[in-house]
């Protein structure tokens, strides 16, 4: 339930290393002074206030060791909660566990203990090594954290317990004592998928004496990332078996529904679900707040409100200068770089306060009048998106959706004769109903993981010779080697193809492998504002003009590893006050100290919204939460239906591990770890005896007397990126200096960094010279150009296979296989904010082709005139209906709306009737588009129902107006949509 995700507790950290202040006030107090004024209060449309709750102690199970107990002790935790001694003793007893628990209820202590006192009876074998565990994290710096926490309780412990990170940034000459001494391993799916696991027979005294496998944050491997980690997880377990270990798992989430199904089809075994969260929680006051409107015209002459970027901005500048330490998630990598230079220079002149501990009212307030707002009328990528994608003609009467192809806001029109970007409308000849809208999968420099909730970042560990350069370069499909595909068709006749057009996943940090996120814990809530700001440059990001600023910073993907770690250092020791910050925070990281949190626009799922709400008020203590919609029809929806969030429970996890998209690979990758025979097709699944054969017939796989062997030179783990990035990230290179700025996701390098693309890196503006697919390259130099670049591309779409089919009626709503091929043409020069369009440059870049899954709709002639449907607003109905019906299924699935794309169209060749599609942004589909078939009703519902609410005339950005729309939101007709989703619902009973 929704309760199981607002809960507060002490957790596994020893006392405070940091001087803690007190608390900057009540959170209901803070809130009041942030809504103080008339047009503060009206912004605020709903405040729930979740109220705190007394603990249930137990006591430990007496088969803990004593020493693992007088250890806990010594971090101040006497006793621990009734969830985590449970957990404890169904870990010693051998069951597979799911802990699922609020935020900060101590997961991390209930599986610790078991294994720490396991740990240490495996310290008296004689090797010393009687017993060993693993942790997987989905980033490297939750693994970082992790380990900290751990060495931090394990110390009066002595050499017993040896933790240690093996991730891509472990130097080399550490990792062969990893392997032969250490106890307790921290990494990544990644590392484990591309390294430990074919490399098992190094690995051999650690397996053999695997005891446990920590799985934390289970609850972000869904959609195909999590699916991939499925079938790791699977080859995890049968090479355990070859060494006679039969771990058992620990999984860890604070959101997740039905915890227990979805911890059996990632990991393959049933665990026992511990749900009831027995801890403490302080009171959390969660404001709902919608920005005001401006007196700023859309599109049409559509109304258009404040942007949440500006209004988080606003609202970090306020509670920075009223000393509360807060962070402000943002959803996309330019966003948080704009909220904190947006914050940065509004407390550039404002001293930090001298006293430590000092009330917020000795804080200058309320700080310099406000500049003018540039920003009001343009949501968080107007300095602007380097390179938003939407999509092409799909032939007349098409009309595409809004799809993952961009980074939140950025907007982009199709391509020659298409209408551009959003707010652009020059006489292109352009027939009504024709063109596209963003394709899916594809996130330019949004940092957002698809479907996991992740920060890109993790992806390739260098060992053995095989580093980043190992990966799936752009457009050649499969493997390392840039003949293989082209060469063998590798996995194309069975349908299982790397298509280069992917959603936006993590990529490599340059030189070390798999990249990081998040960052560690800070110190204590209430800031220590003795003046001793951020030393000058010290930290990536920080203002540089003194005062306030310098504690404000921006923290995102794409950075080095050592910009990422000052900032971490930063954040841990307090120095920071604010940040803006995309969702790499998200995770179990421990940053206790914060008072608030601010959300940016809804992040897409309940899970990853409770999440981030819970990164605030940590140890018992006081939080606010604030949840600022952007102006799109699913964050209106949600602030006028507080039900919606507070009265629901989270999503239930998406992921299928029988993909033939992604079991194909793995297969491969197994057989090369150890041949495979039919004693193994009831781990990996039903399909597995037919993709064998056909991998057989592809001649990757030979079949021998003892099973099926991996036949070519090349690594099989290197035939699939688990996080689907579809080839090694591309390298942001300063061109006069040689100088790495950062990486941009190969899924995203054709919209983000194309040539005389403008790139923003930490404030900086930069504009691309070249961009070399061949060696993943693009040079920048450093530039200020007064205009902003927007992609355009061309979308087409073709029905594969129909496999489910329902009739509603006369109308059907279909379920199956599409291929959507994207090809990113021209880019646009807009004017910063005024939008106005200066010119137009070709660019010749290759098409992606896409292989998904799909929902459709089709109607009838009869339908449409029943629902007064005309030939003139056709093609307009269509299109509303589909941007509406994008934005609305996060409600119902798993899912970012970025993981998502759509088409629309008024007579599509295959179906030959007006038909909507909406589609996963993944290769072999992610689940969502079979989520929505089940579910089409109550999508469409209340789809239907978010369009006729909204008080617009015409239509606007709350409803049915894309910020993203290729076809510049024309044609739109928000009662045709109406109507015809009122019709298609009446036909559906």
């Amino acid at each position: 339930m929704a309760n199981e995700q607002r809960t507060r507790s002490a957790s596994v950290r020893p006392r405070a290393e940091h001087d803690r202040s007190a608390p900057h006030g009540d959170p209901r107090d803070v809130l009041a002074r942030l809504t103080r004024g008339t047009d503060r209060a009206g912004r605020v449309t709903h405040t729930e206030h979740l109220p705190p709750r007394n603990g249930r102690h137990a006591h430990w199970p007496d088969r803990i060791r004593p020493e693992v107990i007088e250890a806990v002790r010594r971090t101040g935790i006497e006793r621990p909660w009734e969830h985590q001694a449970r957990a404890a003793a169904h870990a010693l007893d051998g069951d597979s566990v799911i802990i699922a628990t609020g935020t900060a209820s101590g997961k991390s202590l209930s599986y610790l203990v078991p294994v720490l006192s396991t740990l240490l009876d495996g310290s008296e074998a004689p090797n010393g090594r009687g017993a060993t565990a693993l942790y997987l994290a989905p980033t490297k710096a939750l693994a970082a954290d992790q380990r900290r926490a751990v060495a931090g309780l394990a110390a009066p412990l002595g050499t017993a317990v040896r933790p240690a990170v093996f991730d891509g940034d472990t130097p080399v000459e550490e990792r062969e004592w990893v392997r032969l001494y250490a106890n307790y391993v921290l990494t990544n799916p990644d590392m484990l998928h591309r390294s430990l696991l074919p490399g098992h027979a190094r690995w051999s005294s650690f397996l053999r004496a695997l005891r446990y496998v920590v799985i934390d944050e289970c609850h972000t491997y869904r959609g195909v990332f999590g699916s991939h980690v499925a079938q790791v997880l699977r080859r995890l377990r049968r090479v355990c078996a070859r060494y006679g270990a039969e771990p058992v798992f620990l999984l860890a989430s604070a959101t997740a529904a039905a915890p227990g199904e979805g911890a059996a089809r990632l990991t393959g075994i049933r665990p026992v679900e511990i749900t009831e969260d027995t801890s403490p929680r302080g009171e959390t006051v969660f404001a709902l707040w919608e920005p005001p409107l401006t007196e700023y015209e859309g599109e049409r002459g559509a109304p258009v409100r404040r942007t949440a970027t500006a209004e988080a901005a606003e609202l970090l500048t306020d509670l920075a200068l009223d000393g509360v330490r807060t962070v402000a998630f943002v959803r996309s990598r330019r966003g948080a770089e704009l909220i904190s230079l947006i914050a940065q220079d509004r407390l550039a002149g404002i001293p930090a306060p001298r006293v430590p501990g000092a009330h917020p009212d000795t804080a200058p307030h309320p700080g310099p009048p406000p500049a003018p707002d540039p920003w009001a009328a343009h949501e968080t990528d107007v300095i602007p998106p380097t390179g938003a994608a939407p999509d092409g003609n799909v032939g007349p009467g098409a009309v595409a959706g809004p799809g993952p192809s961009v980074g939140p806001d950025t907007v982009a029109g199709s391509g020659p004769g298409m209408r551009p970007s959003t707010g652009v409308e020059p006489d292109t000849g352009l027939e009504p109903g024709t063109g596209v809208e963003p394709h899916a999968g594809v996130r330019p420099d949004t940092g957002v993981e698809p479907g996991t909730g992740l920060e890109p970042g993790t992806g390739v560990e260098p060992h053995a010779g095989v580093g980043p350069d190992t990966g799936v370069r752009p457009g050649k499909g499969v493997g390392p080697d840039p003949g293989v595909m082209a060469d063998t068709g590798v996995l194309a006749d069975i349908g299982v193809t790397t298509d280069t057009h992917v959603g936006s996943r993590s990529h490599a940090e340059p030189g070390t492998g798999v990249g990081s996120e998040g960052a560690p814990r800070t110190g204590a809530m209430g800031p220590d504002l003795a003046g001793r700001g951020v030393p000058q440059g010290a930290v990536p990001g920080a203002g540089r003009r003194g005062g306030l600023s310098s504690r404000i910073a921006a923290y995102r993907g794409g950075y080095l590893p050592e910009e990422r770690r000052a900032l971490e250092r930063a954040l841990h020791s307090g120095e920071l006050l604010g940040l803006a910050a995309t969702n790499a925070l998200e995770l179990g990281i421990d940053i206790s100290g914060l008072d608030a949190v601010l959300i940016t626009g809804y992040p897409g799922t309940r899970a990853s919204l409770w999440q981030q709400a819970g990164r605030a008020g940590r140890a018992g203590q006081g939080a606010l939460v604030v949840l600022i919609a952007r102006d799109e029809p699913l964050d209106t929806y949600l602030v006028h239906h507080p039900e919606s969030i507070f009265a629901t429970p989270v999503e239930s996890t998406v992921l299928d591990p029988h993909n033939p998209y992604v079991l194909a690979p793995h297969l491969c990758a197994a057989a090369a770890e150890i041949p495979l025979t039919e004693a193994d097709f009831d781990l990996f699944g039903p399909e597995t005896g037919s993709l064998l054969r056909k991998l057989e017939e592809r001649k990757l796989l030979r079949r021998r007397s003892t099973g099926w062997h991996w036949t070519r030179k090349e690594r099989a783990a290197d035939l699939t990126d688990i996080r689907g990035s579809g080839g090694r990230p591309v390298q942001v290179v300063e061109a006069d200096t040689g100088r790495l700025l950062g990486t941009v996701d190969a899924a995203a390098a054709h919209t983000t960094v194309h040539e005389g693309a403008v790139h923003l890196h930490q404030g900086r503006t930069y504009v691309v010279r070249q961009l070399d697919l061949e060696d993943s390259a693009a040079l920048v130099e450093e530039a200020s150009p007064p205009w902003t670049t927007m992609a355009r591309d061309t979308t087409s779409l073709a029905v594969l296979d129909t496999e489910a089919e329902v009739a509603w009626g006369q109308a059907r709503l279909c379920f199956g296989s599409v291929e959507v091929t994207n090809q990113v043409v021209s880019y646009l020069r807009r004017r910063l904010i005024t939008g106005e369009v200066l010119g137009e440059s070709k660019l010749d870049l290759p098409p992606r082709t896409l292989r998904t899954r799909a929902v459709w709709w089709t109607v009838t002639e009869d339908q449409l005139d029943a629902a007064r449907i005309t030939p003139e607003i056709l093609a307009g109905s269509l299109h509303a209906a589909e941007h509406a019906s994008i934005g609305i299924l996060p409600l119902f699935a798993t899912c970012d709306r970025w993981d998502i794309g759509g088409v629309s169209i008024a007579l599509h060749p295959d179906t030959l009737l007006p038909t909507v599609f909406v589609y996963d942004g993944q290769p072999g589909g992610a689940g969502f588009a079979e989520r929505a078939f089940h579910t089409a009703r109550a999508w469409l519902t209340a789809t239907r129902d978010a369009i006729a609410a909204c008080e617009c005339e015409a239509g606007c950005p709350s409803c049915i107006q894309s910020p993203k729309c290729g076809n510049a939101n024309d044609p739109l007709h928000k009662r045709g949509a109406v109507r015809l989703l009122t019709e298609l619902l009446r036909s559906a009973e």
